[in-house]
């Protein structure tokens, strides 16, 4: 239990004074690597502008100069960095203590890799993908909790799981969420109608949301209060979408559906041929957005081999270099975005 509690305790201290340790540790790295910041970036895994800027964030935090400057290189220290390094160096070596035997006891006691999702997402794509998770790493336990766009977000946020993947057609409801954390856009899909075989939507020619603007619809229930994608695709045609029903999974959906209660919008994903054989099924592509799914961590979470792994398997292209990369722009702000 006291290992326990050391762990928590790092990953909290962390949280809590991450900023600052890593103005220290880009002040140190630059000394260790005789002033020269191309080399302290090297050493940290980092990009210059990204250490440059961790250094002007702690001299504007002290209100005093760290380092002697000759133009804009890094020349030597002041007397006040003189004065900090030891205490500097001191911090520098308690963390990394503490860290190794964090790291060592969260390998045999406290690893899991928690994964918060939606139903549609749990049900029809992770389970394609963590077999292959767990044969690689087949002593790891893994948790799956299912939620809304906002509350897997949260978790995220709460540290809760270490990965949150979610589908929106517009990310603007969610930037509160979005704040602190890493995002990567994985796969998208697309929704589609369903009625029961038979249906009188069957008999006649599919003109998209036109056709269904005279049935009681069933959807997905949205996190948020904007209008949903349905919604705005419908109302953008002048149409008006009657939705009488909303649940978290398509299954839910389908089985009302099969009830009479409506036409049901579901993803494709969803949609399974054979086991759905009751049911017809139109594609929405022509008239809807696409959904893109994207997954998400926060940017305080050490990343270990595994979580490198998932990533790799949900996002495609995606691997441990690339990823790297694209955490080293985002901290740096010179790109935001996601290349390979």
């Amino acid at each position: 239990m006291v290992l326990v509690r050391l762990a928590h305790g790092v990953a909290r201290f962390f949280r809590i004074l991450g900023m600052k340790l890593k103005q220290l540790q880009c002040i140190a790295a630059v000394v260790q690597s005789n002033f020269s910041v191309t080399a302290a970036a090297e050493k940290l895994h980092l990009s210059q502008p990204a250490v440059s800027k961790q250094i002007k964030l702690a001299e504007e935090l002290l209100g005093l100069p760290v380092f002697r400057r000759n133009s804009k290189a890094l020349v030597g220290l002041t007397e006040v960095g003189e004065a900090m390094m030891p205490d500097i160096e001191r911090i520098m070596v308690s963390m990394e203590h503490i860290l190794q035997l964090s790291q060592h006891h969260n390998m045999f006691a406290l690893t899991q890799l928690s994964i918060a999702t939606t139903h549609t997402l749990a049900h029809n794509r992770l389970v394609q993908i963590l077999p292959a998770i767990q044969h690689e790493y087949p002593q790891l336990p893994m948790n799956i909790i299912e939620g809304t766009n906002a509350q897997v977000l949260q978790m995220v946020q709460e540290r809760d799981a270490d990965f949150a993947w979610f589908s929106a057609s517009d990310l603007t409801p969610y930037n509160p969420l979005l704040r602190g954390v890493f995002m990567l856009p994985a796969e998208s899909w697309s929704a589609v109608a369903i009625v029961p075989q038979g249906h009188e939507m069957t008999k006649k020619p599919f003109e998209g949301l036109t056709s269904l603007a005279p049935y009681p619809l069933i959807t997905y229930i949205t996190s948020h209060k904007e209008p949903s994608a349905l919604a705005k695709a419908m109302a953008g045609r002048g149409l008006s979408a009657r939705v009488v029903l909303t649940a978290r999974n398509a299954e839910m959906i389908k089985n009302y559906v099969r009830q009479g209660l409506g036409v049901g919008v579901i993803a494709d994903m969803a949609f399974d041929a054979e086991r759905d054989s009751d049911l017809a099924m139109f594609p929405l592509d022509r008239w809807m957005p696409l959904f893109n799914t994207y997954l998400v961590w926060h940017n305080d979470m050490r990343l270990r081999s595994y979580h490198y792994d998932f990533i790799d398997r949900i996002v495609p292209g995606a691997t441990r270099e690339a990823v790297e990369q694209y955490v080293q722009r985002q901290q740096s702000s010179s790109d935001p975005g996601w290349a390979i």
